[in-house]
């Protein structure tokens, strides 16, 4: 199967954005780098990241954390290795966020992944897009598809 690791990026609704990824390993492998801290730091970090947890159950939280800004909040909902929900508030803003439907899917031997990010309105999603959310995904998103490769 030729799979394209291109990265897709589409707004849908008032208040979704719909992200979606081919990877050429399999959900099991691709789920790990996704949840596992010290994975995380590898594709997702730089070197201002200062903090990278996550405790993996519904009712646990996670947190992201660079010199600038932190991403964090609950794990609503895991189904390792295909499902997991979770809401990510930007520095400790709970007053808005979104909630994150990420899925992985078999696809021969790799993984399609889909993320939705819900926001509360369409305003909220407009001020996600402003503020880079959805900026460089490509580069992140390739790091982590490097890194599998070379686990």
């Amino acid at each position: 199967m030729n799979m394209t690791l291109d990265l897709t990026v589409a707004l849908d609704g008032e208040t979704d954005i719909i992200v979606r990824r081919d990877f050429t390993h399999p959900p099991a492998r691709v789920w790990r780098a996704l949840t596992e801290p010290a994975l995380i730091r590898q594709w997702l970090g730089s070197d201002d990241m200062t903090r990278c947890e996550m405790d993996l159950q519904p009712g646990g939280t996670f947190r992201f954390e660079w010199e600038a800004f932190f991403f964090s909040g609950p794990i609503l909902t895991v189904d390792a290795p295909h499902h997991m929900t979770h809401v990510e508030y930007f520095n400790g803003d709970t007053t808005s966020g979104a909630t994150i439907i990420t899925d992985l899917v078999a696809r021969g031997t790799g993984t399609r992944m889909t993320q939705v990010m819900r926001y509360a309105n369409h305003e909220a999603r407009a001020a996600a897009i402003a503020n880079g959310f959805t900026d460089g995904l490509d580069e992140v998103y390739e790091k982590l598809e490097v890194l599998l490769t070379a686990e």
